[in-house]
């Protein structure tokens, strides 16, 4: 399911607005770094509960708030079958709250991710 988020979210790349870049620039970079921690972390298995090991949990959750978050924010016929971005219509009480939230889970995610990189 992850990776066909991950895949889903390569078409952002076309036409895509700059929240929509962001968001998918946040992802890959969040993936690549959490690889690199997981890795240079092995003790982190479920249960373990250092500190880096609960952080790098909460970043991971925090991954996958911003996947579903852009999932809403571009769902739609296109996207749902691998297209482009369907974003709601500016203007709308659906575009402002999708983007909204799309930002706030940048938002997290930066935070978390800026918390992990502080325990090392």
């Amino acid at each position: 399911m992850k990776k066909l988020n991950l895949l889903l979210l390569a078409t952002l790349l076309v036409a895509c607005t700059p929240l929509e870049r962001s968001a998918y620039n946040t992802v890959v970079a969040a993936k690549a770094f959490l690889d690199t921690e997981r890795a240079a972390h092995p003790e982190c298995v479920p249960g373990v509960l250092s500190t880096t090991c609960v952080d790098i949990a909460r970043a991971v959750a925090a991954k996958d708030l911003l996947i579903d978050a852009i999932t809403v924010y571009c769902a739609g016929p296109d996207f749902g079958n691998g297209g482009a971005c369907n974003a709601p219509a500016k203007g709308t009480a659906a575009y402002v709250q999708a983007t909204t939230k799309l930002q706030a889970a940048i938002a997290n995610y930066n935070q978390v991710s800026k918390d992990l990189k502080a325990v090392k």
